[in-house]
């Protein structure tokens, strides 16, 4: 299951996302956290002490990780596999656990949470790149990534409404915006539902920073009672927090526990549809060839022949079998 936190910069998105993070790794054996923000602060959030592991950008090492992706795939024959492509039956497939070649060899550990980064912006990218590109590690390695019901991967997303323009729109199982009482915080959520309106029963809200009743009478007038999971008051302890003093992030996150609660009962309620999935990603795969990938490669048809009998149900299962066997 995958969860991504969104919302306008500001509003305390990474710092609810790493409480989030802790709060799961307090009562399951492994949670894997992803930093795909450009600002890139989820690793100090979490505060997690000394991390292990060599740190990686997955922004960086983008070709890397689609090579391995790509197994042993003959599909494609020249053509090159991109961030969209959908796997094959003969591609490499991530699995949420320490053991994974990838998630081991990419992350940053501290007990049993797992830190992938995409990473920021580099003195080489200033006026030529755009963070789309650094994200197709990423985009990848979802599309290749066999999680099922009891697996907890979390995500620290880009601000705003910039997760709809590539296929990490619909990677999520679910959606969490942290919203403040602004209209400003507020309108980062309507657009996106605006936008992207077939991800709304995927989408929920958490409003931060609420300091009274006029507070909370605001975000219900915007946002539906169905879609808030909680209401987080203006907390000194997250103003201590971010003043420098440690300690009191524990005390930040015993005051967001009943919300943290709801979010997690709202998101392993869901039931992701692997047919569905793949349809959209094969609908958005032809779409960003059409659109300019296929011109970029001069002229290949990057979504032609690809492996069609290829489907998530298959490798699975067959994982599953090999689990069996072990």
């Amino acid at each position: 299951m995958r969860i991504a936190f969104l919302g306008k910069g500001g509003a305390g998105k990474t710092t609810t996302s790493a409480g989030f993070i802790r709060y799961l790794a307090n009562k399951h054996p492994f949670v894997l956290a992803i930093d795909a923000d450009v600002n890139a602060h989820l690793k100090g959030a979490l505060h997690l002490g000394k991390l292990e592991g060599q740190e990686y950008e997955l922004g960086e090492i983008r070709n890397d990780i689609i090579e391995y992706l790509k197994g042993e795939r003959t599909d494609l024959g020249e053509r090159p596999m991109v961030g969209t492509t959908p796997p094959s039956l003969k591609s490499r497939f991530v699995k949420v656990s320490p053991d994974d070649t990838l998630i081991n060899k990419y992350s940053q550990k501290a007990g049993n949470v797992y830190l992938l980064t995409v990473g920021t912006y580099k003195e080489a990218d200033v006026g030529g790149a755009c963070y789309h590109v650094k994200l197709t590690g990423l985009q990848s390695f979802f599309h290749h990534l066999l999680d099922g019901p009891n697996d907890l991967v979390v995500a620290d997303t880009t601000a705003g409404t910039d997760n709809v323009a590539t296929s990490l729109s619909f990677a999520y199982d679910m959606n969490v915006f942290v919203v403040e009482p602004t209209m400003k915080s507020v309108k980062v959520y309507l657009d996106f539902l605006s936008v992207a309106p077939h991800l709304a029963d995927r989408t929920y809200v958490i409003a931060n920073k609420v300091d009274g009743e006029g507070d909370a009478q605001f975000i219900a007038k915007h946002v539906t009672a169905d879609r808030i999971l909680g209401l987080v008051p203006q907390s000194k302890h997250l103003k201590r927090f971010e003043q420098g003093k440690k300690e009191a992030l524990n005390d930040f996150m015993t005051e967001q526990q009943p919300v943290f609660e709801k979010v997690f009962q709202t998101w392993t309620s869901k039931n992701r549809d692997w047919n569905g999935y793949l349809t959209r990603l094969k609908d958005t795969h032809t779409k960003v060839c059409r659109d300019w990938l296929d011109d970029y490669f001069g002229g290949v048809k990057l979504d032609e022949n690809l492996d069609n009998e290829f489907s998530y149900k298959q490798v699975i299962e067959k994982s599953l079998k090999e689990l069996a066997l072990v």
